[in-house]
C-alpha cells in the first residue's frame, strides 16, 4: 500500500510538472504569436517604407532624368553661343583690316590731296 501511495505521489509529481511544463509551453506559444505580430507589423512598416522609398527614387530619376534633359539643351545653347561668338571675332577682325585698309586709303588719298593742292598752288604762283 505504501508502495502505491508512493507511486500515486510520484505519478501526482510528474504530472503536476507536466502540466507546468504545458503551462510554460503554453506561455511560450503566446510569447512567441506577440513576437509574431510584432515581427510582422514591422516587416509591414519596413515594406510601406520602402514602397515610399521607392516612389522618392521615382521622383528623383524623374527630376534628375529632366536636368540632365535641360543640361543637355544647355550645353547646345553653350555650343551654339561659342559658334556665334567666334563668327563675330571673325566679323570684327574683318572689320578691324577693312578700317585700317579705310584708313590707309584715306591717308594715302589725303597726301595726294595735299600734294595736289601744293601743285595747283605752286602753279598759282608760277602763273
Amino acid at each position: 500500500m505504501e508502495r502505491v501511495k508512493n507511486m500515486t505521489k510520484k505519478l501526482m509529481e510528474e504530472r503536476q510538472k507536466a502540466e507546468d511544463r504545458i503551462s510554460d509551453l503554453e506561455q511560450e506559444i503566446e510569447d512567441m504569436k506577440l513576437k509574431l505580430e510584432e515581427v510582422e507589423n514591422e516587416k509591414t512598416e519596413l515594406l510601406n517604407s520602402c514602397e515610399e522609398k521607392e516612389e522618392e527614387v521615382e521622383a528623383i530619376t524623374a527630376e534628375n532624368e529632366e536636368e540632365i534633359k535641360r543640361i543637355g539643351e544647355l550645353e547646345l545653347e553653350i555650343e551654339n553661343n561659342i559658334r556665334v561668338i567666334d563668327s563675330n571675332k571673325n566679323e570684327l577682325h574683318n572689320l578691324e583690316q577693312e578700317k585700317n585698309h579705310k584708313e590707309e586709303k584715306h591717308t594715302e588719298l589725303e597726301a595726294k590731296l595735299k600734294a595736289f593742292i601744293q601743285e595747283c598752288m605752286d602753279m598759282s604762283e608760277g602763273v
